[in-house]
């Protein structure tokens, strides 16, 4: 999460009454934003507070800040911890300095920073033996010239104690009140880059392939054949020998139009003689209850021992019936395929998720599926209990950067803020991506693009003058520095650390004290 700590303060050492903003850089900002926030800087002089291994302190940046400056009539500084950064900086004409304090109380351009004295080499013991032996006594002159040169270092000691050593911390907690935000923005595919002022963002394309399985209960019903007709037939010998009938030999029963057919089974011998008989099996070819015939209706045999045998049933034929199934319908395929598309795409939006940085926001509400190719394993109006189908899908759709979301989010914070007051870091947040409210639409020349919702809340506190406070505090004691600190709006009383510890005062030097407000 990101979010803007500025100042405005009046820069007291040099005396001058020019306005100053001071712009904390977190992580997440990038040139864009920092060109945004230097631009719509109400102050001509800006101070940038910089981490020591954040991005803007590459050379090549620092060049493009100063050209943007210059450009829009704008100064700027630079406050680091990183010696290199600062170096680099200066190099540059850049004024640089280690905290805050430096650059506020230090007139522009650059303060160098003292070196450290080179150390001398000790005295060795034969050079302190030979000044030994040639020591002679002092004259009254140098002896006064000592006393004299002694009691200055002592008062430079004194000078050290009372003004140099003491340093103190003062820290403050302004009352702060809540903002919010719910703020449209647009995220273009075409766009490079986040466009603050317009409010767009950019968003990038995402697809991946998927494979899917998925099956549905058939709901259709038909009633079709069930069960085979069954019973016996006689069969009478047409000649004088002995009549073999093969199992699968095929009679009829014939009416009309209608013929149903059945089988004999198993195999059977007519005894010899014209009119002897025999009894055989018969079942019907076809299940259903067209093989329920009546008595004396089969009357025919097929094939070649048609001329030899006659045939007759005495008894009707039973078991053939109608029973209901379930069968596929166009609906029951309809269905089955709008679960396998919502399945697919919920699968891409979960691969994509994983194989994408955390920094990316995958929008679930843009994602379509592009069937590539379906399958299914009964047709419509085929009797089944299950139908199953199988989908290969290019499952597409765009995301956007958190970082993108969160910039903009921070600037309508920033408008919200009622004036003279601050955003601070404490309490920022912005609608995650399964939070955004996404809608695909397109623009006046039908390009595609989305219309993102985003909710964000922060805490904005009063706008405090550090070098005011630092000069109000300077050689107060603890109480006094208190009863001066009720004229601000605080959370909660101020806190105040000297040291050394047991200090009566706060430093007279105003470089000595240290506010930090949180």
């Amino acid at each position: 999460m990101t979010t803007v700590h500025k100042n405005q303060e009046e820069n007291v050492a040099s005396g001058a009454e020019n306005l100053l903003e001071v712009l904390t850089v977190w992580p997440d900002d990038d040139w864009a934003s920092l060109r945004f926030r230097i631009a719509i800087a109400p102050a001509s002089r800006v101070i940038l507070e910089i981490p020591a291994e954040h991005p803007a302190l590459n050379p090549v940046l620092l060049r493009r800040l100063q050209h943007l400056a210059e450009g829009i009539g704008k100064e700027i500084a630079l406050v680091t911890p990183s010696v290199e950064g600062r170096w680099a900086a200066r190099e540059l004409g850049i004024p640089a300095f280690p905290h805050r304090e430096a650059a506020l109380r230090s007139p522009w351009p650059i303060h160098e920073e003292l070196e450290e004295p080179m150390s001398s080499p000790g005295i060795t013991p034969a050079i302190r033996a030979w000044a030994e032996a040639r020591r002679r006594p002092l004259p009254r002159w140098a002896y006064g010239l000592s006393l004299l040169i002694g009691g200055m270092g002592l008062l430079s000691v004194l000078f050290l104690l009372v003004f140099l050593i003491p340093s103190a911390e003062v820290t403050l907690h302004p009352q702060g009140q809540p903002v919010a935000v719910k703020e449209d923005l647009i995220a273009d595919p075409r766009l490079a880059a986040r466009d603050l002022a317009r409010g767009a963002i950019p968003a990038y394309p995402v697809a991946v392939i998927v494979e899917g399985r998925a099956e549905t209960q058939a709901t259709g019903r038909q009633e079709q054949p069930a069960g085979y007709a069954e019973g016996q037939v006689v069969l009478i010998n047409q000649t004088a020998r002995p009549v073999e009938v093969p199992s699968g030999t095929i009679v009829r029963a014939a009416s009309g139009n209608i013929v149903v057919r059945f089988v004999i089974s198993p195999s059977v011998t007519v005894p010899a003689g014209f009119g002897a008989t025999a009894i055989a099996r018969v079942r019907a070819l076809e299940p259903g209850p067209a093989g329920n015939v009546g008595p004396n209706q089969i009357n025919l045999v097929e094939g070649p021992l048609a001329f030899s045998l006659r045939v007759s049933n005495p008894e009707p034929l039973t078991g053939g019936k109608l029973e209901t199934v379930p069968v596929v319908t166009a609906a029951d395929r309809d269905r089955v395929r709008e679960a396998l598309i919502a399945q697919l795409r919920h699968q891409g939006y979960a691969q994509m998720q994983a194989g994408l940085d955390p920094q990316d926001c995958v929008l679930p509400q843009t994602l379509r599926v592009e069937v590539l190719l379906e399958g299914y394993d009964r047709l419509v109006g085929e009797p089944a209990e299950i139908l199953r189908a199988e989908m290969r899908a290019r499952v597409v759709g765009y995301k956007v950067l958190r970082t993108d979301i969160g910039a903009m989010a921070l600037v309508a914070l920033t408008r919200q803020a009622p004036p003279g007051y601050e955003l601070t870091a404490e309490g920022f947040t912005f609608s995650g991506c399964e939070d955004l409210e996404a809608t695909m639409e397109t623009d006046e020349g039908g390009q595609p693009r989305i219309r993102l919702t985003v909710q964000a809340q922060g805490k904005a506190i009063p706008r405090l003058s550090i070098p005011r406070i630092r000069e109000e505090l300077r050689g107060q004691s603890v109480g006094s520095a208190l009863q001066r600190l009720q004229a601000f709006p605080m959370a909660r009383p101020p806190e105040i650390r000297i040291s050394p510890p047991g200090w009566p005062w706060l430093p007279f030097l105003e470089s000595r004290i240290r506010v930090r407000v949180q």
